[in-house]
């Protein structure tokens, strides 16, 4: 018999069981085999006492036992000190035998034994034990792998969100210091388009899934931002949400949210040069409709004269929204400027 690491060696076997003479008659059995006893326990409480003194290569355990019973006795003795078990029973119940491998142990014997089952039992337990404990190791290795990854991705995420606060930083230092409006508002885009990209990049990872993102989370906190970042004493927005529970992958969600910063910071800018009105709101709109996605961007403000040039992508912003609807979502988009603009973007999830 080999032990768990190859080597050579006699087998030191523990026998657990409280009837004298069954335990005299088993430790005959297997010293004829060439096997070694070194103890016996006559009772479960006393048998997960010997198992951790003296190590034994394997148990038999006896199934009822006074003190403790063979079950709970296997338990205690794999969460403890992991052994190879072998459960002895005079009773043939399907019940026991489930509970027995759920104890843990590695098989499960009737009474009387047979000195040939008995053998194979001992040969099958000894290689299941090292399967066993293969595993268990693999496991833990596992666990610390997982460990070890959480703590870069935390890591990593700490990093990447200082670093997009940095950008933002900078880009609000630089604003402040021009007074050239154009100029102004190209470092204001540019600080949005980060602002959206942190953002995503803190949903995914508190969902704790990096390849798909809520779209009701992370369109709602975005949007806020962006409400909250130009909503002044004399100008107020309102924000009117409807964004059915759609997941989609994070390649898409940062198309999407690159697409609504873009149009609703639009809407902020220009859609409402009356700073004294109440009723500046904006809409959005995102459903699942004939198994497409239907996201509807619209402001009640002035709308727009020439809706042909917005259509032909007359600046960057409309540009952006253009190419990540057709190239990024392989979606259609629809402009209309009736009591206001409203862009419709339809994709497949």
């Amino acid at each position: 018999m080999k032990n768990y690491n190859g080597e050579s060696k006699k087998l030191k076997i523990l026998i657990a069981e409280d009837d004298f003479l069954v335990s005299e008659m088993i430790e005959g059995e297997l010293l004829n085999t060439g096997y070694e006893v070194v103890g016996k326990a006559s009772n479960g409480k006393i048998a997960v006492e010997l198992t951790q003194t003296i190590k034994p290569d394997l148990v038999l355990m006896d199934i009822r036992m006074p003190e403790l019973n063979g079950l709970e006795a296997s338990k205690q003795i794999m969460d403890i000190c992991p052994t190879p078990i072998i459960i002895l029973t005079a009773y043939d119940n399907r019940d026991m035998v489930i509970d027995a491998g759920d104890a843990g142990v590695a098989a499960y014997l009737n009474k009387p034994l047979d000195s040939q089952e008995l053998e194979r039992a001992i040969l099958i337990s000894m290689a299941r034990f090292k399967d066993i404990m293969n595993l268990r190791d693999k496991n833990i290795e596992l666990e610390e792998a997982g460990k070890l990854n959480i703590t870069l991705m935390k890591e990593i995420h700490h990093r990447v969100k200082n670093n997009f606060q940095l950008i933002s930083s900078l880009l609000n230092l630089q604003i402040g210091s021009i007074e050239e409006e154009n100029a102004k508002r190209i470092l204001e885009a540019g600080r949005d388009r980060v602002q959206t990209l942190s953002i995503l990049h803190e949903k995914l990872y508190e969902t704790g899934n990096l390849d798909s993102l809520p779209m009701n989370i992370f369109v709602n906190d975005l949007l806020k931002a962006l409400i909250d970042a130009y909503n002044t004493e004399e100008k107020t927005i309102n924000l009117d949400m409807n964004i059915e529970n759609i997941v989609l992958d994070s390649k898409k969600a940062v198309s999407l949210g690159l697409i609504l910063n873009e149009a609703v910071t639009n809407s902020i800018k220009y859609a409402y040069p009356d700073k004294a009105g109440k009723d500046n709101t904006i809409s959005i709109s995102m459903i699942v409709e004939d198994k497409n996605i239907l996201l509807t961007i619209k402001d009640n403000g002035i709308g727009i004269l020439d809706i042909e040039k917005v259509k032909a992508g007359d600046t960057l912003g409309m540009q952006l929204i253009f190419l990540l609807t057709e190239s990024q979502l392989d979606g259609s988009i629809e402009i209309e400027s009736k009591d206001g603009l409203k862009i419709i973007i339809r994709f497949k999830p």
